[in-house]
């Protein structure tokens, strides 16, 4: 069964047009209330706590979604600006049964979407998303935009509770960290104008370090604006001119973070990962000794981790099946190249950019390593991805010319070369990566796919190819 309305990481879309408009909120917000009252056992009241990034959008999408989850018979709690991976942290502590960011991450200010997290403050699986869009389906669905019945009828939902949520989430990271002494190092900090910005200079300030602080000024409308982590041209020139030990750079809800070094290179996910996972093995505590990531991370990391005895376990793309794979098996460090990592139990499963930094941070501190060796010490093999506007979505197996290409290539350089095509989650494109050991071979295949992708899909109809 597809799913109609969760993508990749959850629902997302124009903010004010469908399915982010107020009618579908509410009714999605019941059928979250009636799913987590079926799931409940007790007669305590139900709670579910919301939180948002710094869109001007939030507070009304926010407010529809509270009176849903109010209708349905949950307590609601609202947070207000708070860091994604702070939602599920204060669910763990107040024993909450559902959670909601309203939140786009990285895309620009226009959009918005939502991130639903379960009892224990985990993402929905793919079952109960399922499940979720049927019970909203039944309430009237995207289609239907009149009020519902309930609000006609001039029931009230009650008022949430409002707290600041990012108080809480700032002393917990100040606490777990406190051992970890910063002093010394100046680091410049880009929290592109989004949920880091009321938490991220806080903590890192009370640890010690020096910090030139960027993009920490939200209008509504400045998320991720040629900022943050999808951005990097002002961290890296910032931190490489002043000059810096390093720079953090967040996106929009601060579940993920990418660092630039001294001379203002970009140190990925898998930069991280390498060096994390290097770091925990050498300590003894890299469970499993293994290190989830997804079919897009480099070549180059495999490999350095393959020479140190450690396994890269890769996963379909997107940060909740790398959760998955690890809640399943135990594993304790995972993530994507984009900065999205995962920490196992130590973290409970939670992707959280602000605690990525500290762990790498922490890393550096106590083996006096600097980030240019981190970056230095994973090898990059070259490596191309292409974003593909297309006006529709076909199976890529229905595509005969480009999967025919893909097989012929990869029968003619095996090992050499690695191919990954799907279409973005939460965006419409079609993306190529290709990678491989020769880099002009790279960069014209590459060009191929998308060129063939592009071209067969115009040729793509409703009932199949047009003559």
């Amino acid at each position: 069964m597809t799913r109609q309305w969760f993508g990749t990481d959850g629902i997302r879309g124009r903010a004010a047009e469908g399915p982010l408009t107020a009618p579908f909120l509410v009714r999605l917000g019941r059928a979250v209330a009636e799913q987590a009252l079926e799931e409940h056992e007790g007669p305590d009241p139900v709670q579910v706590l919301l939180g948002r990034d710094t869109r001007e959008s939030g507070p009304a999408i926010v407010t529809s979604l509270g009176e849903g989850l109010a209708l349905g018979g949950l307590e609601v709690v609202d947070l207000g600006v708070l860091p994604t991976p702070g939602l599920p942290m204060a669910m763990r502590e107040r024993g909450a049964a559902r959670g909601v960011v309203v939140s786009a991450s990285h895309n620009p200010w226009r959009d918005n979407g939502l991130k639903v997290f379960g009892a224990g403050g985990h993402k929905l699986t793919d079952a109960q998303e399922q499940a979720l869009e049927a019970r909203v389906a039944a309430l009237g669905g995207e289609g239907e935009s009149e009020v519902p019945a309930e609000l006609e009828l001039g029931r009230v939902a009650p008022a949430p509770q409002v707290e600041d949520g990012s108080l809480g989430y700032v002393g917990a990271m100040a606490e777990r960290f406190a051992h970890v002494d910063l002093g010394g190092l100046k680091i410049a900090v880009d929290c592109a104008h989004g949920a880091a910005s009321a938490t991220a200079p806080f903590v890192l300030k009370e640890l010690g370090a020096d910090l030139t602080v960027l993009c920490c000024h939200p209008n509504g409308r400045n998320i991720n604006d040629e900022c943050g982590s999808t951005h990097l041209g002002l961290i890296s020139k910032t931190t490489a001119e002043s000059p810096h030990h390093l720079g953090l750079a967040f996106d929009g809800d601060a579940d993920r973070v990418l660092m630039v070094d001294s001379r203002g290179r970009t140190c990925t996910g898998d930069h991280m990962l390498g060096f994390l996972g290097s770091w925990f093995h050498e300590q003894g505590s890299l469970i499993g000794d293994a290190v989830v990531a997804t079919v897009m991370s480099n070549l180059g990391l495999e490999r350095m981790l393959s020479e140190r005895d450690i396994r890269l376990i890769r996963t379909a793309v997107g940060d909740r099946y790398v959760h998955a794979r690890m809640r399943e098996e135990g594993y304790g460090l995972g993530g994507e190249a984009s900065g999205h990592l995962l920490f196992g139990a130590e973290n409970d499963f939670t992707g959280d950019g602000l605690y990525t930094a500290l762990r790498v941070l922490e890393g550096l501190v106590t083996t006096e390593k600097t980030l240019e060796d981190v970056v230095d010490a994973v090898p990059s093999i070259p490596q191309v991805l292409l974003n593909v506007p297309l006006e529709a979505r076909p199976p890529i197996e229905r595509l005969p010319l480009l999967t025919a290409r893909v097989s012929e290539a990869e029968s003619a350089y095996g090992s050499d070369i690695r191919i990954v095509l799907r279409y973005s989650g939460t965006e419409n494109l079609a993306r190529v990566m290709v990678e491989g050991l020769d880099a002009e071979l790279v960069k014209s295949l590459s060009e191929e796919l998308a060129q063939l992708w592009e071209e067969q899909v115009a040729l793509y109809g409703p009932q199949g190819f047009s003559a």
